[in-house]
């Protein structure tokens, strides 16, 4: 009878009884829930588990997140897991999304981290089992929620109760997310996560302390890293030419779609071409994997406001759907990124006679220029290639230097690209003042100013061109193009906002100057 009393009016408390303490619930801080999603053969993705259970997703995003955690197209012979991700729009009023201190996550957005599994099974109809156990946060913290998902599906059960409840528990007393370092219980293992003051922060978890998976020793993981490597991504690739041309479409902030065969390798590519940029937010929409059941108005496609975008997808119809409903808008064609088996070495340049075609392996429909040309500004790096074509020639085990190789050079060409932008800021520009309704600006900046101190000053990136002309003009074009973008304006943003934390104290023992 007490315990019923107690249940019926849990505030009534005795005179002897102390005050009760609930141990904090920062889970909500960290994730919003754990998905476990079931292939159902005769109706599709379903919902096998929610937890925690009161999670009141609205019934659109339920479908959302069970469409994007299964692959379009999958080999039925597949034995490893695969970790994806994407992103959603929140469509749920009763999912609040706040965190008390920085970094605050997306209040508009569900990103999703998956570990898709597929077990042979002789009792189905398609002779094996698919689930996927997603996690979904506010938090773009990629690299350790993939962490987190292969230690609790380590014990080989991929939909147990048990052990999400038991990452919950632990995950309830957890400090809420801030800028700095953690050092987190999990499992039996202590993690160690490094939160950036900013998503841009370049070359985040290439010099890690330790290495991600250790014998008893804490993990290091950086919250932004990239999930994907180049080391994986690189022999995909139609050339290793690409990744330049990529990289300018990148700084000028152009739409950019990968197409693979795995929602893994196409997710893990978006993820690493953000990062290809940094310390340069791409102010686009980034969208990691994206299927035919996907809504597609964020990325101004089926009524939505045209703007750029970068997205994974492995339906070549999807391919063909998005090519054409960017065509009738006013906008650039997006570059395509295909990323197949390439018979024999990867090219260094791309060959004449793939230009009109579409590789067999990605089975695509016919009517669409595979390899159309594109504008360069930028000159490659010969060194750059030969090494990575030297890697690439040479024994598997040496490939895990492409990373690190691809990530330096890339981070210093960005620093020397905006070395001149930094410059002209620093000497011509007015200090910051606060504009109407409170935002910190660089007051009466000049495109046609900043050239004419870019003609007398010059820039250490070397531009393509036969002559002194030509070279001046592919390096106006590209400045000109980045000013003009949107891409400026988020890393003006994202400069003026950590100068204001690091003025006023806010960012600890890190600058600005680390992004600048």
């Amino acid at each position: 009878m007490e315990k019923l009393k107690k249940v019926l009016h849990p505030h009534r408390r005795s005179r002897q009884d102390p005050p009760r303490q609930d141990p904090p619930n920062h889970f909500q801080h960290w994730a919003v829930a754990f998905i476990i999603c079931n292939f159902n053969v005769d109706v599709g993705p379903e919902i096998e588990l929610v937890y925690p259970p009161n999670i009141q997703f609205s019934t659109s995003d339920l479908s959302a997140i069970c469409f994007n955690s299964f692959p379009e197209r999958q080999d039925t012979e597949t034995e490893e897991d695969l970790a994806f991700h994407f992103t959603i729009s929140n469509n749920s009023p009763d999912i609040s999304l706040n965190s008390p201190c920085s970094p605050y996550g997306s209040a508009n957005n569900f990103f999703g981290c998956c570990v898709f599994r597929q077990e042979f099974d002789d009792t189905m109809k398609r002779s094996f089992n698919q689930r996927t156990l997603v996690l979904i946060s506010n938090h773009e913290f990629t690299s350790f929620f993939f962490h987190l998902l292969k230690q609790i599906t380590s014990s080989g059960v991929i939909s147990d109760p048990a052990a999400l409840e038991a990452a919950y528990s632990q995950m309830l007393a957890w400090p809420v997310p801030s800028l700095g370092r953690h050092e987190l219980p999990f499992m039996g293992s202590t993690i160690t996560l490094e939160v950036a003051p900013h998503p841009a922060f370049p070359l985040q978890g290439l010099a890690s302390s330790s290495p991600l998976i250790s014998d008893g020793k804490p993990v290091s993981i950086y919250a932004y890293e990239p999930p994907g490597s180049w080391d994986n991504i690189m022999p995909f690739m139609p050339c290793l030419s690409d990744v330049d041309i990529v990289y300018e479409k990148l700084l000028l902030c152009e739409s950019i779609i990968v197409l693979a065969r795995s929602p893994q390798l196409c997710s893990e590519t978006v993820s690493a071409l953000v990062d290809l940029i940094r310390p340069i937010p791409y102010a686009g929409e980034v969208k990691p994997y994206m299927t035919m059941q996907s809504e597609f108005r964020s990325i101004g496609i089926d009524g939505g406001t045209p703007r750029p975008f970068i997205i994974g997808i492995t339906n070549p119809f999807l391919l063909k759907r998005v090519l054409g409903a960017t065509e009738n808008n006013e906008r650039g064609r997006p570059h395509v990124l295909y990323l197949h088996n390439v018979d024999g070495h990867v090219p260094i340049k791309r060959h004449h006679s793939l230009r009109h075609h579409m590789p067999n392996a990605l089975d695509m429909p016919g009517g669409i220029d595979s390899h159309p040309s594109t504008k360069r500004f930028v000159k490659s790096d010969r060194t750059l290639i030969q090494s990575l074509d030297s890697i690439l020639r040479a024994d598997s085990q040496t490939k895990n230097e492409i990373g690190s190789l691809v990530r330096r050079h890339y981070a210093e060409l960005t620093a020397q690209y905006l070395a001149p932008v930094n410059r002209y800021l620093a000497t011509n520009v007015s200090p910051n003042f606060i504009a109407p309704g409170g935002n910190y600006r660089y007051a009466n900046f000049s495109e046609a100013d900043f050239l004419l101190s870019l003609s007398k000053h010059g820039s250490s990136v070397k531009f393509r061109g036969q002559s002194p002309m030509q070279r001046h003009k592919a390096r106006d074009g590209l400045y000109e193009g980045f000013c003009r973008s949107p891409n400026f304006y988020s890393w003006l943003d994202m400069k003026l906002s950590l100068e204001k934390e690091a003025s006023a104290g806010l960012l600890g023992s890190n600058s600005a100057a680390g992004v600048s």
